[in-house]
This record gives structure tokens, sequence and C-alpha cells, in this order.
């Protein structure tokens, strides 16, 4: 199966709406498992370019095969693709893989026009905090936004057709984001 080009496209007001719709259908399917249901990501950023894609996080009591399993039940009956356990970027000095396990979902669902990646998460858990820190940091720091787009557009220009490329090289710039954030909460206590 071919996976379609990387394209980085300007802000679209129509991000916010399609997050809204998206979090009221996983939630109608999913109810208490949900215990939060975020907006992150580019998208989730005004102004910010993007993949035409919203990043949903789920904030979840655990990650699990189990866990994994009754999603998988609940959603697929809905119209769901499969969700499966999977990891994130392991930022610097960070070693254990465990602290950045979730569970991943392509979202595709007939009644959406738009296409989400909705990643399930331990409320609590390095990866979970790490995606709302990212989030909130670029909210609050527009100059960082607009550099973090502009390394995403050239990025994109040179790994069209290699998403993993893109990711492997978008990682380290979300590391510096992140040490950024980190010392911008800090100061905030």
């Amino acid at each position: 199966m071919k996976r379609e080009q990387i394209e980085i496209i300007p802000y679209q007001k129509d991000w916010q709406k399609q997050f809204l719709k998206a979090k009221d259908d996983i939630h109608r399917v999913l109810g208490s498992i949900c215990l939060c249901i975020e907006h992150i990501g580019s998208t989730s950023v005004f102004g910010l370019a993007s993949k035409n894609r919203i990043d949903i996080q789920v904030g979840v009591q655990e990650i699990s095969l189990e866990v994994c399993h009754t999603l998988n039940l609940l959603l697929n009956k809905n119209g769901f693709q499969k969700a499966y356990l999977s990891y994130d970027h392991l930022p610097p000095n960070e070693v254990n893989e465990q602290d950045w396990v979730k569970i991943y979902l392509r979202g595709l669902h007939a009644q959406w026009d738009f296409r989400a990646n909705i990643h399930f998460r331990k409320v609590g858990a390095k990866n979970f905090n790490y995606a709302l820190l990212f989030r909130d940091y670029l909210q609050s720091h527009p100059e960082s936004a607009i550099a973090y787009a502009r390394a995403k557009e050239a990025l994109a220009k040179h790994t069209v057709d290699d998403r993993d490329a893109y990711c492997e090289m978008k990682d380290p710039i979300c590391d510096l984001i992140m040490i950024n954030a980190n010392n911008w909460i800090e100061s905030q206590m």
C-alpha cells in the first residue's frame, strides 16, 4: 500500500471543528474509558502550518494489550480501523521505552471528511505530558511555532515520499523545542 505524500499546508480554521467532531464521536463510542480527549499537535496551534491531519490524544487509565483489545472491540464495531500498541520517539536522556508506550489509531471514519491520528496514552505518563507541553509551549510562543513550521515545510520538500525519514528528521527538532518548553514550564513554577 502506497502511503500518501507529505504536504504541509497553511493553518485551516476547520481543524478545530474537525477535532470537536472527532472528540464527540470518540467519546460516544468509548465513554468512560476516555479520561480526557485533547487536541494536540500542530493543528491545535492557531496559525501553525501542518499536515492536514488532526492529532488527538485520548487519556486512558493504562496501556496494555488488554486495553488495546477492548478499544478495538468498541472502535471496530463503530466504523473505526484497528488500533495497535506502539511507541513514541524517545527524547534525549530517556532510556525506558515503556514510559513512551501508546495505542495508536489511524483515524479514518466513514462519517468524517477529514483524517486524524489518535494517540491513546496513560494519563500522567511521560508521553502524555510531552504532547500537552509541546502544544502549550507552541501556543504561547508564536516565534517558535513559525520556526517549527518552516522546518516542517523544508523537511516535507526533501522527504515528500518518505514518511519515516520525515519523522526521523523532525523528532530532534521537537526535542529542541521541548528543551525550551521544559525550561519555560519550570520558570512558571
